[in-house]
């Protein structure tokens, strides 16, 4: 008998280290549920590249299978009260193209300027408006850009086989608000490249290519894919009228 009640005893006691133990990860899942997450959904698999905790952005890791997306690029997912809001390629050549290619141009032209990028060589090469995305959120909208020009880097006193001819391409890339018409900057950012004659350049496709944009409060944080090779990341943005910041970036790994 006393042996039946101490194991009667020891029974009952794991059943509520058992429902404990249930209870608490029970709570684990419903915090992890509720949490303020940005994830992308690339066809085969949900990966967390960012959290928003106590009001701060993290970094989450993201481990990616060596499987092929069945998407050309990946869809943004949110979750814990943050909302998103989608962004669309502007047409070229539309009318809302050509009413904003004159502002792009003038800010590269100022970016020229102000980095010291000009040359007699890049004084004549032409600019060109190579990308435009647009998010609408009520009577508010901005406008992603990148541009670009290419210039030749080959000399004539310059021995081709030990230093080949290329091109040096000049990018400049931002963020516009409208506000009834009137274009506002929120920040530019500059690059020079270099790329040798006769080698492919790479599939034609953005720097950053925007996937959506998350709301939380009064801020608008633009969430941005990166490729370079084979290389993959992703980058967020809080963009305001008082400008531009980057939050974090979260890279991309192999499993």
């Amino acid at each position: 008998m006393v042996r039946f009640s101490a194991n009667v005893i020891d029974y009952r006691v794991l059943c509520v280290r058992l429902l404990t133990s249930a209870f608490i990860a029970s709570a684990t899942v419903a915090a992890q549920e509720g949490q303020s997450m940005v994830t992308v959904d690339d066809g085969t698999e949900v990966r967390s590249i960012a959290s928003l905790v106590s009001g701060q952005w993290v970094a989450e890791a993201a481990c990616a299978s060596s499987g092929t997306s069945p998407f050309p690029q990946p869809r943004l997912k949110v979750s814990g009260g943050l909302q998103q809001s989608p962004v669309r390629a502007v047409v070229p050549g539309s009318p809302e193209w050509l009413r904003l290619a004159p502002t792009i141009v003038d800010l590269f032209e100022r970016r020229e300027r102000e980095q010291r990028l000009l040359s007699d060589k890049t004084s004549d090469a032409p600019r060109a408006v190579d990308w435009i995305y647009a998010n609408e959120d009520g009577a508010r909208r901005t406008y992603y850009f990148e541009a670009s020009r290419r210039v030749a880097s080959a000399s004539a006193d310059v021995d081709h086989d030990t230093d080949p001819p290329g091109t040096v391409r000049i990018t400049v890339a931002g963020f516009l608000h409208d506000a009834s018409g009137r274009l506002t900057p929120l920040g530019t950012k500059s690059e020079l490249r270099w790329e040798q004659d006769g080698l492919p350049a790479g599939p034609s496709r953005p720097d950053f290519t925007p996937l959506g944009v998350v709301a939380h409060g009064e801020r608008s944080v633009w969430v941005m894919r990166g490729q370079s090779g084979t290389s993959k990341w992703f980058t967020l943005y809080d963009v305001s009228t008082s400008g531009t910041r980057a939050l974090l970036t979260a890279r991309t790994d192999r499993c």
